[in-house]
Formats: C-alpha cells, sequence, structure tokens
C-alpha cells in the first residue's frame, strides 16, 4: 500500500506542478503584453515638439514679415516653407485628431485659412503693401497665442498620461513579480521530483546494466577461466579453463578461501580487487602474471570482476580470467623493436641535421667568398686595367717616367691579385689535408728576435718583450709555419692601427710551452668576435681595407695543426690582442702536453 502511494505521489504532484506552472507562465505572459502595451508611446502623445516646432514657425515668420524688405525675398520664401512644412503636420492624422482632443479644431481651421491666403499677402507686403503687411500681422499673431496654448496643454496632458502609465506599469510589474517567485517555486519542485526519479532511474539502469553486461560475459565466455565466490567468500564456481591456467583442480578449489586456492589471489593488487568487487564495484586487471606450482615462465591473464546481485544485496563475486601470454610477449616484443626504432631515428636525425649544419656553413662559405672574391679582384683588375687604358691612349706620347709609373701600379696590382689567389690555394691545401710539417726543436726567443729584425721595416714601429724565465724552453713545431702564423698577425695588426701607432709583442713562459702576445691599438666589435677565425668572414669596420677574410683562419689553422692554438684575448676597450701558444719539447725533440704525455713529432 505504501509502495503503491509513493508512485502514485511520484506521478501525479509532476503533472499537478507542471499545470501550476504552465497557468502561471501563461498569465505573466498576458501581463507582460499589457505591460508592454502600457509603455509603448504613442505617434499622438509627442505633440509637444510638434505643436510648438508650428508655434516657432509661426513667431519667425511674423518677426520676418514685420521688418521685411524687397531684397529679403529670399529669406521670407525660406521661412514661409518652413511654417507650411510644421503646420502640415498639424493638418495631418493622427496630429489633428489630438489638437481636436485638446480643444483647439479653430485653431486647425484658422491654420487652414492662413494656408490659402498667406502667401499672396507675403507676396504683396515685399512690394511695401501697408495693408498687406497689416493681414500677415493679423493672421500669425493670433496663431502663435493659440498654438503657445496648444502646446501648454498638449504638455499637461502628456504628464497625466505618463503618470497613468507609470502607476499601471507598477502594478503589472507586482503582478508579474509574484507570477515569477510562483513558477520558481513550481520549476524547483519539478528539479526535484525530476532529480529523484533520475536517481532512481540511474539506479535501476546500473544495475541492470551490470547484469546485462555479466550474462553477457557468460555467454561469450568461451574458453575463458571463470570462477565465482560467495557472500561467505568461499569458491563456488571453478571451471576447466581455471584448472589449465592455474594448475589446481576443481575439487581442490570449490568451497575454498582465495587465499587457499592459490598465492595468485593472495596478493595484495587482487586482495584489494576482490574486496571492491564484494564491495559492489566491477574491476578490472590487465597483465597479471601467474606462476605455476613448479616455477618456469610465468602465464599473464586479464581479469574482469563483477558483484552478484539480487536486488540490493550483494551475494558473491565472479571473475573472468583469459590467458594474454601471446599477447603479452607479442606486446614485450614490439616495445622493444620500438625503442630500437627510436634509437634508429634519433641517430639518423643526429647525422641529417649535422649534414644540414655542414651543408649550411657550406653554403655560407661559398656566399661569402664569392662576395670577397668579387669585392677584393675588382681592385687590383680594375687598376691592371685603367694603367693599361691609360698607356694605349696617350700613345707615343707617353714618356719613359709615366710607363715605368704605370707599369709598378699595374705590377704591384698584379702581386695583389696573386696574393689572394695564393691565399685562397692555402686554405684549399688546409682543408684538404695536404700541409706538411717539418716539426723541429726550436729556440722560440731566438726566431721571434730574427723575424722582429726583418719585420721592423714593414711593420715599424714594434714594441718587442721577450720577458726573461727560467720556465722559457724550446718549442716544437715547422719553423716557416710558425713565421707565417706571426707574419699575419703583425700584419693585421698594421691594417687596422692608425700610421705611427706601436704593436707590441710579447714572448713568455705559459705552462710547459710558450705564449706570443700581438697587441695594437683598436677595437672589434662584440658581434665580430665569435667570427674572427671563420673563414671569408669580414667585420663591420673593415671598409677600405684589402683582404678576403681568410689570413686568421689559417693561422689559427696552421697553429692547432702543430699541437698550438691561436685564441682573441680578452682585453679592455681600445686594445685588440691575439695569442699564439706552442708545445713545448723535450732534449730528443719529443713534444710535451701539459697532462705529463708526450707524443713524436
Amino acid at each position: 500500500m505504501r509502495k503503491r502511494a509513493r508512485q502514485f505521489a511520484g506521478v501525479v504532484l509532476p503533472l499537478v506542478t507542471i499545470a501550476v506552472f504552465a497557468t502561471v507562465l501563461l498569465m505573466s505572459f498576458r501581463q507582460l503584453t499589457a505591460t508592454q502595451s502600457t509603455l509603448r508611446i504613442e505617434l499622438t502623445q509627442n505633440m509637444l515638439w510638434v505643436i510648438s516646432r508650428a508655434e516657432a514657425a509661426t513667431l519667425r515668420l511674423a518677426e520676418e514679415a514685420a521688418w521685411a524688405r524687397p531684397e529679403d525675398s529670399v529669406r521670407v520664401q525660406q521661412l514661409l516653407d518652413v511654417w507650411f512644412s510644421r503646420t502640415q503636420i498639424l493638418l495631418d492624422e493622427p496630429q489633428r485628431a489630438r489638437m481636436i482632443h485638446l480643444g483647439f479644431e479653430q485653431t486647425l481651421i484658422a491654420l487652414e485659412a492662413a494656408e490659402g491666403h498667406l502667401e499672396a499677402d507675403l507676396a504683396l507686403l515685399l512690394t511695401r503693401d501697408i495693408a498687406a503687411k497689416d493681414r500677415v500681422q493679423e493672421t500669425l499673431q493670433p496663431l502663435g497665442r493659440e498654438l503657445a496654448r496648444a502646446a501648454n496643454r498638449a504638455m499637461t496632458a502628456e504628464w497625466e498620461d505618463v503618470g497613468r502609465q507609470l502607476d499601471e506599469t507598477a502594478t503589472g510589474m507586482r503582478q508579474i513579480a509574484l507570477s515569477l517567485a510562483v513558477i520558481a517555486g513550481a520549476g524547483l519542485v519539478l528539479v526535484l521530483s525530476l532529480a529523484l526519479t533520475a536517481r532512481a532511474s540511474n539506479r535501476r539502469a546500473a544495475q541492470l546494466q551490470a547484469e546485462r553486461a555479466f550474462s553477457q560475459l557468460l555467454v561469450s565466455a568461451g574458453d575463458r577461466g571463470i570462477v565465482a565466490f560467495d557472500a561467505a567468500g568461499r569458491c563456488s564456481v571453478w571451471n576447466g579453463a581455471m584448472e589449465a591456467l592455474f594448475g589446481v583442480r576443481a575439487a581442490e578449489a570449490l568451497g575454498r578461501s582465495p587465499a587457499e586456492i592459490a598465492g595468485f589471489f593472495a596478493t595484495e593488487h587482487i586482495a584489494a580487487m576482490l574486496q571492491d568487487i564484494t564491495g559492489g564495484r566491477a574491476r578490472v586487471a590487465v597483465d597479471q602474471s601467474v606462476f605455476d606450482r613448479d616455477g618456469g615462465e610465468p602465464h599473464f591473464v586479464d581479469l574482469m570482476g563483477f558483484p552478484l546481485r539480487r536486488d540490493s544485496q550483494i551475494m558473491g563475486a565472479v571473475l573472468i580470467a583469459s590467458d594474454v601470454t601471446e599477447r603479452h610477449d607479442a606486446q614485450r616484443e614490439l616495445a622493444r623493436h620500438r625503442d630500437h626504432l627510436e634509437i634508429e631515428v634519433a641517430r639518423r636525425t643526429e647525422e641529417l641535421d649535422a649534414a644540414l649544419i655542414r651543408e649550411r656553413a657550406s653554403l655560407d662559405i661559398y656566399r661569402n667568398f664569392a662576395a670577397m672574391i668579387s669585392h677584393q679582384f675588382r681592385t687590383p683588375l680594375a687598376v691592371v686595367d685603367s694603367s693599361l687604358q691609360r698607356l694605349m691612349r696617350r700613345g707615343s706620347a707617353v714618356d719613359t717616367a709615366e710607363i715605368a709609373e704605370r707599369a709598378t701600379r699595374a705590377r704591384g696590382a698584379v702581386a695583389q691579385l696573386l696574393r689572394l689567389i695564393e691565399s685562397i690555394f692555402d686554405a684549399a691545401r688546409l682543408d684538404a689535408g695536404q700541409v706538411t710539417i717539418d716539426s723541429r726543436r726550436i729556440d722560440i726567443a731566438a726566431l721571434l728576435a730574427r723575424l722582429m729584425a726583418h719585420a721592423e721595416h714593414d711593420f715599424a714601429p714594434i714594441d718587442f718583450d721577450a720577458r726573461p724565465s727560467e720556465d722559457l724552453t724550446p718549442v716544437t713545431g715547422d719553423a716557416t709555419q710558425i713565421e707565417h702564423i706571426l707574419l699575419n698577425l703583425l700584419s693585421n695588426a698594421r691594417k687596422y692601427s692608425d700610421p705611427g701607432e706601436s704593436i707590441h709583442v710579447i714572448l713568455a713562459a705559459k705552462g710547459r710551452g710558450a705564449s706570443i702576445v700581438v697587441a695594437n691599438p683598436g677595437n672589434i666589435a662584440a658581434v665580430d668576435r665569435p667570427h674572427v677565425f671563420e673563414r671569408y668572414y669580414r667585420g663591420s669596420r673593415v671598409e677600405g681595407v684589402s683582404g678576403i677574410g681568410l689570413g686568421l683562419y689559417m693561422a689559427r689553422s696552421l697553429a692547432r695543426i702543430q699541437g698550438g692554438d691561436l685564441v682573441l684575448l680578452d682585453t679592455a676597450p681600445g686594445t685588440v690582442a691575439f695569442e699564439l701558444t706552442l708545445p713545448s719539447a723535450g732534449a730528443d725533440g719529443v713534444q710535451l702536453h701539459e697532462g705529463g704525455g708526450h707524443a713524436q713529432t
């Protein structure tokens, strides 16, 4: 009886609530419509503006007519047109009906009568007709007074209408607010009712879905293992597939707890899974390892567990086990191949990135090379060409001194061109590994002193500082190539120094080797410092200075070939310094290294 009453209330209460909801909603709609109609502004209620415009036009026309002269005919005609337009609005519907309602029907008649003769009287007035002027004033001044009275009465009537509309609107809004409150209450009742109904429906649907899924799994289990436990946790079903998976016969499993059947069910993860299932939750566990009693390689199973229900009471649990050993092995092999493939892809990607970097570097080198060649070769060729053209144009008029001067300039340009070509060939030989080294034991102090004596004529003034030290020992290397490096540094220092400024050369011991620093006044832009040793690179402050950007590249390459190095030092602003380091040699010419090892040169 109580269950039937609940069912009846669950049906009747929502229906009654919906009926109340629809009724109140309809009433609210009707009230809103009435309120909208009340708030709408009628065209006839905007009479104050129309009458005021007509009054203003009448007064302006009367004022202009009182002082009008023949030359004011255009101005008078414009004011007359405005007056006609303003009065015509009053004579048209619905303004005419509103004026009659306000009690000014005679004013409308006077306006219609004035329209008939006013234009003619104004035309006569402009001809200085005194009678016409009096008739115009007698017509317009009473109209102006009547229109002023009409405007006052229209304003009063509109304020009364607005007040009445506001009162009606306030009453309607109170009724609407009350209706909305009723609608909100009905909606709340509906929401609660629907929520309770949906909750009960979802509970029943979930239970039905679980039972249907369980039935379908039992039907489609096939060769899968099935084990069921009752409410006391004792095994009630143990099929043949479970015997094959766990090596336990049905007679040994039935009536026993999960932990007593096999250690697999006593593991923490599976025990927690069984506890959740008996608590009412379906659970799934994949790739669970199962070891035989005699050891060996494990099997892998997927488990699906469902609670057994009767109404709302849980009667036990059921597990369905599938042997997925082959799938697990295949996934493991696939993962191994995938890892190997990722390693190969990463390695190949690194190779391609390195090749791309090399290709971009080569493109930059060739681009800079082409730019430098086109710029640096053009100057000596232009000198040769201009000298030869001068000699050809002058012909027999050229004296011996001019021929010698032109020839000397041409030979100098050819020599510069040969030096550029030789620099390019030297760089190519370095890249191809065709530079040979005649490495010997060298007294670096004597070599540097001899070089300074010969170079003083070309690079003067030079301040040579050979700091005495007990640690300064002979070095090993190719004397010719060391001289080439030092001459390149001195030439570079002279090109980028002002005439008369000194070049400083300092020789000192550094570790087990020797350090030669060549410094000159000047600056290298911060953006250029990382690139000074790159092939064909020229800085931003070398305009008008010959060269193709190979000297420092070749100097550092030769230094490194001999086991030394050439670096740009960090100095104070206003000074540029390069340091050449060379390895020391033992008594037998063996090159010594910082770590104490040696290499035969």
